[in-house]
């Protein structure tokens, strides 16, 4: 039931985001694992690196904008992750947990964008209930536009939740790391994660009925 709550925005979200990933894979490349393009990518291989960046970047601007809600910002931040991983290529050590150590270093990318205070000031802006759209209203049909009602309140419920409840959010449903994968990447325990998750589906669920102040 609670997963229900950001089945119509999260989830199509990563989903397409890992179409568009594929999309963009050259038909030809080899179906090396993301530790094979970091050895391949270190070792100064041609174009290994790219891989890892078609791979990655349809869900690299997802989470973003889950986590920040504005896709101007989500772009940047992507970006931001890849230079700071390819800086970092020596650093790395295969071990199985790509994607774990992928998100945390987005995530500390999103947590940075966020501390600006120009940020800070738009996720305020967010937050506030907009005017509603008389000429959208009478193009839309009412379906289109009560889903984008609940769009919205989604997104602002996002904003509104904790650092801590948010990130788990965003690399479930839009990541769509398991819980193991998260733990990793976040450094808590899998419970820890479960008991996050939960609290997080209660406030959203609270925010799409109204009923959270």
């Amino acid at each position: 039931m609670d997963a229900k709550i950001l089945a119509f925005a999260a989830r199509p979200a990563a989903a397409s985001a890992a179409r568009s990933d594929a999309a963009r894979a050259a038909p030809s490349e080899p179906e090396h694992s993301d530790d094979d393009w970091m050895i391949l990518a270190r070792s100064g291989r041609p174009g290994a690196f790219d891989a890892l960046v078609r791979r990655y970047q349809g869900r690299a601007v997802s989470v973003a904008y889950r986590y920040l809600g504005q896709r101007d910002l989500a772009n940047d931040v992507a970006q931001n992750t890849f230079l700071e991983i390819y800086r970092r290529l020596g650093e790395y050590r295969p071990s199985g947990k790509f994607r774990a150590y992928f998100h945390r270093v987005l995530l500390n990318q999103c947590r940075m964008a966020a501390r600006s205070r120009k940020i800070r000031a738009r996720f305020q802006e967010r937050l506030i209930i907009a005017e509603p759209d008389e000429a959208t209203a009478t193009v839309l049909p009412d379906e289109q536009i009560l889903a984008r009602e609940r769009q919205r309140r989604l997104e602002v419920g996002l904003l509104r939740l904790s650092d801590k409840l948010r990130a788990v959010v965003v690399l479930q449903f839009s990541g769509d790391l398991s819980h193991a994968e998260i733990a990793d990447a976040l450094d808590i325990k899998i419970g820890t994660v479960k008991s996050r998750l939960s609290a997080a589906l209660v406030a959203l669920r609270e925010d799409l009925a109204g009923e959270r102040p």
